[in-house]
């Protein structure tokens, strides 16, 4: 899993070590993050990784096991992993973007592409609050657009917000047709079917 700055994630805890560090995180809770995601490559773990904050627990189960929500707060480059509890812990350093501005009208034209994502596989538009976030769109875009393992890397290791919106500008456009085309398959498919179960339940047609 590759979380991003501004998405929540559901997270099933079960293991001893994680229950503990839920326990600390919950004890001291951090402003920019109580724990971080990060990703592992065969014995290599990835220098990035993102900060994330417990923002609400869903159910603690009687032998431990605890169900909760968690969200994105910002990126950080991992220098150094140690060891005093069950779990690991790490020095860090925040990772900011080396340009802040961004292309006023490339953002709008993913915006656009993002709600009509959202409107197609969801039939809802989304809120405007939904893209209100601290440091462009992107990051909130990526999180829910049906990104790829790689595609989330590349946004959490890219340090322009131009350069994250080229590439989700690409993927919504070549995307989006095809869910479209899937959902349209989908609903013949349904239709058919129901008509096929309905058998001689149908109400009298009228002859073509």
């Amino acid at each position: 899993m590759m979380p991003l700055p501004g998405e929540v994630v559901a997270l099933h805890i079960f293991e001893p070590r994680y229950r503990e560090m839920v326990r600390h995180c919950r004890e001291h809770p951090h402003v920019d993050g109580d724990f971080i995601m990060q990703y592992e490559e065969g014995d290599r773990s990835c220098g990035f990784a993102t900060a994330m904050s417990i923002t609400r627990i869903l159910h603690e189960h009687e032998d431990g096991r605890i169900d909760l929500l968690a969200e994105g707060r910002r990126r950080v480059e991992v220098l150094d992993r140690m060891q005093f509890h069950l779990y690991h812990s790490a020095t860090l350093r925040r990772f900011e973007d080396e340009q802040e501005d961004w292309d006023n009208e490339l953002a709008s034209r993913v915006y656009a592409l993002h709600r009509q994502l959202l409107v197609t596989v969801t039939g809802d538009e989304p809120p405007d609050a939904f893209y209100q976030c601290r440091g462009g769109i992107s990051f909130k875009v990526g999180g829910c657009s049906g990104l790829t393992f790689q595609q989330r890397l590349h946004l959490l290791k890219s340090r322009s917000e131009n350069d994250r919106l080229e590439l989700l500008e690409q993927h919504l456009t070549s995307s989006l047709p095809e869910i479209q085309r899937a959902l349209e398959m989908a609903r013949q498919v349904a239709g058919t079917f129901a008509l096929d179960q309905a058998g001689d339940g149908l109400p009298g047609l009228e002859e073509l």
